[in-house]
């Protein structure tokens, strides 16, 4: 329980939520959608501060879980559930009254660990969607889906390692879940637009 403690701790230092307050002297979510991720940062506080609050999300999901396997060896099981807590700490940060971001760079930061090429796959399928539709929010949910299913498929998991990639994929999703109401009526944000929601 250890190692899922400090997972979900380090998985609350929010990027947007720091380099806000550090640099601007303003709560990014007090902005926009108000969620603490990396594309409302980009719409609240310029391209910069989003580049760095994605590389803060996803570093500390990769670091924190190459550590605890090439440092720590935490068995694997233990890996995959130190995964999902990184991840639930990212969504929903204690100090921040549990309203954090929706997961995908530190998601991705996990996955290049756990299983780097398909996480490669995902991230480039998850870009050229992106660019196509124009909107970041389905591609992130496409990312969340096609990760789980290669995991599934082509990883030799336990069963409780496929619990944590399907509770993952799940989370994903559901924190997309305004997204995919915008997306159903026709509203969703779109790259290049300037309306903000996030």
């Amino acid at each position: 329980m250890t190692w899922v403690l400090l997972s979900y701790l380090v998985g609350s230092i929010s990027g947007s939520y720091i380099l806000g307050n550090l640099l601007l002297n303003k709560d990014v979510r007090k902005y926009g959608s108000g969620n603490a991720g990396t594309t409302n940062a980009i719409r609240a506080f310029g391209k910069k501060i989003g580049v760095l609050t994605f590389l803060i999300d996803f570093l500390k999901g990769l670091l924190m879980v190459h550590l605890l396997k090439n440092t720590f060896n935490v068995n694997q099981n233990m890996l995959y559930i130190c995964a999902f807590a990184l991840i639930i700490g990212h969504d929903y940060p204690f100090y921040m009254n549990f309203k954090g971001g929706k997961g995908v760079a530190t998601t991705i930061g996990c996955y290049a660990i756990l299983g780097f090429n398909l996480d490669l796959i995902s991230v480039i399928a998850w870009i050229l969607f992106a660019i196509v539709t124009k909107m970041v929010s389905l591609a992130s949910i496409l990312y969340f889906c096609l990760i789980s299913i290669l995991f599934i498929i082509f990883e030799d998991l336990t069963s409780i390692q496929i619990l944590m990639v399907l509770s993952i994929g799940i989370l994903g999703v559901y924190r997309h879940k305004d997204n995919i109401k915008r997306i159903m009526n026709g509203s969703e944000n779109k790259i290049g637009k300037n309306k903000v929601r996030g």
